[in-house]
């Protein structure tokens, strides 16, 4: 749990009877809530009659405003406050999401930011919070969970800012350098798209980098660097493969961690055999389109059955529909209750760290789905978010299934979300659905094969040769 500096004691906001009392019954002012404020809140409170929608706290009509579901009326005090959300233990400061990142704010109608100024604090309070947000992990979780906070640029009357930043920046900025190089240089391996750059950000220093006039993406982890791309160009010269290595080896202080990741077979003729050496990684799975979408023949009967059984246990009662920012907290949510499923079935562990891992890959993903350009889609029944799904364009006949997440107690929902999301119009142009690979885990491995791939594609890592 992030410990955020308290500038204001509770004495202090006791004492002014002024937060948690609103204008309006819904607005930027109102407390907005992560999933973990939402989790956080279940467990204190779990009468939901406080949620109002996915990411607020109900408002109540009290006097000629409105009041937060948790505020004590009698004697102004917070009935969860020990849990109380990430906005308002941040207040008197405001975290904005902008298109030009983050900014912090403080809001001047509070009247404890004029007693820090008086009593000579303000200055150490700005000092606590600027070192707060600039903890990699506190700017991580604000990129994960952008989409919760609003934009207060849009309130500068009522608010003086402290200070900006953006944890994303560099990826962005070198966005269209790097979807340049990668449509001068078509792939088919799943994971040479901008999105999946961005989704392991956590995870990996990313340095873009020109190598022979070449675009090359180094990716950095404290044991070492490696290629994580091979080098984009539309054939790779064997000068700047040796080039990259020697690169490597320099960073690595020696050659055993270097290696060039998400290598498709047809590419390895590029590297010369006496000097390197592939291993296999994996297999990706391949559909033909039109199949998962129609589902016809013996070699999807039951597969069907199980489309038609979700369809007529919630005949009238579901919706498929494109992903927007206002379900961010119902499918971070979801994702949790997916993950305990999974993890509790399956004791694989390659498996089971990958699931933790894409906990945060998912955050971050839902919060930056519109600004990718992700194609996503959601199924709800009776107004309840069951599952989401979310994929981009590999190649002009390829289409990447990023994500797929569903209910687990939800018969047949599974089948129905890949099935529906083939039919999808937004991808009748593509001929081939690659699901990327199945994480070494034989239950996966069984359930990607019943879909009957039109073929496995197989990425290699390439080494030094021994």
């Amino acid at each position: 749990m992030m410990q955020i500096p308290q500038s204001l004691t509770s004495e202090q906001c006791l004492h002014c009877r002024a937060c948690c009392l609103f204008h309006q019954p819904e607005g930027d002012w109102s407390p907005r809530l992560t999933p973990e404020d939402v989790s956080g809140l279940m467990k204190v409170s779990p009468d939901v009659r406080w949620r109002h929608g996915a990411d607020r706290i109900m408002l109540y009509p009290c006097g000629e405003g409105s009041v937060c579901s948790f505020l004590k009326i009698e004697d102004h005090h917070c009935s969860v406050y020990g849990s109380r959300p990430f906005e308002c233990a941040l207040y008197p400061f405001l975290i904005s999401s902008e298109k030009s990142g983050f900014k912090i704010y403080a809001h001047l109608s509070c009247p404890g930011i004029d007693q820090l100024r008086s009593a000579g604090r303000w200055d150490d309070a700005l000092a606590k919070i600027r070192a707060f947000f600039t903890q990699p992990e506190v700017q991580t979780f604000a990129h994960q969970h952008a989409l919760n906070f609003p934009d207060y640029s849009l309130s500068k009357d009522e608010v003086e800012e402290v200070f900006a930043f953006d944890p994303g920046a560099m990826l962005w900025v070198q966005r269209s350098r790097i979807e340049l190089a990668l449509e001068m240089s078509p792939r088919i391996v799943s994971s040479l798209a901008f999105v999946n750059m961005f989704a392991w950000q956590d995870f990996f220093t990313f340095k873009v980098e020109e190598v022979d006039g070449t675009l090359c993406i180094f990716a950095s982890q404290p044991v070492g660097t490696f290629l994580y791309w091979p080098p984009l160009a539309k054939e790779v010269s064997s000068s700047v493969i040796d080039a990259c290595f020697d690169r490597m080896k320099v960073l690595n202080r020696g050659g055993s961690l270097s290696r060039i990741e998400n290598v498709a077979e047809e590419e390895l003729k590029a590297f010369d055999e006496t000097k390197y050496q592939a291993r296999l990684r994996g297999h990706e799975y391949v559909y033909r389109r039109e199949d998962v979408a129609s589902l016809r023949g013996n070699d999807y009967k039951s597969r069907r059955g199980e489309v038609n059984a979700f369809e007529r246990a919630h005949a009238g009662a579901q919706v498929f529909r494109p992903y927007t920012g206002n379900d961010f907290n119902a499918c971070a949510i979801l994702f949790d209750r997916w993950l305990d499923g999974r993890f509790q079935k399956h004791d694989n562990d390659i498996y089971q760290h990958m699931l933790f891992e894409n906990r945060m890959v998912h955050r971050l993903v839902l919060a930056h789905a519109g600004r990718l350009d992700l194609i996503g889609r959601v199924v709800e029944v009776n107004g309840q978010i069951v599952a989401y799904t979310f994929g981009y364009p590999v190649n002009t006949a390829t289409f990447c299934v990023l994500f797929e997440v569903a209910d687990l107690s939800v018969k047949g929902l599974a089948s129905f979300v890949f099935h529906r999301f083939c039919q999808d119009p937004a991808l009748e142009s593509f001929t081939w659905v690659n699901a990327m690979d199945d994480f070494e885990a034989e239950h996966l491995a069984r359930t990607k094969m019943s879909w009957r791939p039109d073929h496995l594609q197989a990425v290699y890592a390439v080494t030094l040769r021994d």
